[in-house]
């Protein structure tokens, strides 16, 4: 374990971080993912640094992360990250969140899955990225990500829309991934989110969202699981599942 390939950082929960009842938001728990997946990218010699200056950028296609124990503001975690290589056009990237008091006790489990994208085409880059292979790391965490599938039995309500504004524009030009999960959270009814606690999230992203776009929403709920579709021009941007505890 200790010769693996596994970026750590220790970590404390700030309170801009938090939410009404002290709780890490999921919003800021995925910015922490992000923010560790590129200090990833680093260490495999592929950060954005580099791939800027090849006019490239990682995309994120896919995340899923599992939250067993949400840590709350001042509280001190280590959050580990590490490639689990490529198969087919996707790069896995895994996480785990811990207590420095319970190293081997996960809180928080994670995958991800990735794409290089060439920044002038806004294309899939399918040449050589020069990775090392021993900078990949073979353990996983949650299963690859997979599709996610609306029950078609459920019922699907509009759930009104968002105008992409400059706040969600990250570096590439483009609504931030983590952005999404924010709006997913404001259109599932305040009484209902301040009286559970996420539990599991998955995301899948099949287009941008650019400044300016109406992205109309789709709601739909199977007990605590809850499906958010969004929609810019008539094409999906992306589906969100957020099961509650």
């Amino acid at each position: 374990m200790d010769k693996a390939p596994i970026v750590s950082r220790n970590l404390v929960i700030n309170s801009y971080e938090a939410d009404q009842f002290a709780r890490l938001k999921t919003v800021s728990l995925q910015h922490l993912l992000q923010e560790i997946a590129y200090k990833g990218s680093d260490f495999c010699q592929c950060g954005p640094d580099l791939m800027k200056s090849r006019n490239l950028f990682w995309a994120l296609n896919r995340i899923h992360f599992n939250i067993s124990d949400c840590p709350s503001w001042g509280d001190e975690v280590i959050l580990q990250t590490w490639s689990r290589g490529q198969v087919g056009p996707l790069w896995h990237r895994n996480f785990r969140m811990v207590r420095p008091s319970a190293p081997d006790v996960p809180i928080v489990l994670g995958t991800s899955a990735w794409t290089v994208v060439d920044a002038a085409e806004r294309s899939l880059f399918r040449g050589e990225l020069g990775f090392d292979e021993s900078f990949h790391y073979s353990e996983d965490t949650l299963p690859f990500c997979s599709k996610i599938i609306v029950p078609r039995e459920l019922e699907k309500k509009d759930a009104g829309s968002h105008k992409v504004v400059w706040s969600d524009i990250d570096t590439n030009g483009h609504a931030n991934n983590c952005a999404y999960t924010q709006w997913v959270l404001d259109l599932i009814p305040i009484e209902y989110v301040k009286s559970h606690v996420v539990k599991d999230v998955q995301v899948n992203y099949h287009r941008e969202a650019h400044y300016g776009e109406e992205v109309a929403f789709e709601l739909a709920q199977e007990g605590d699981i809850w499906y958010v579709t969004g929609k810019a021009g008539g094409l999906v941007c992306f589906v969100e599942r957020i099961e509650f505890a």
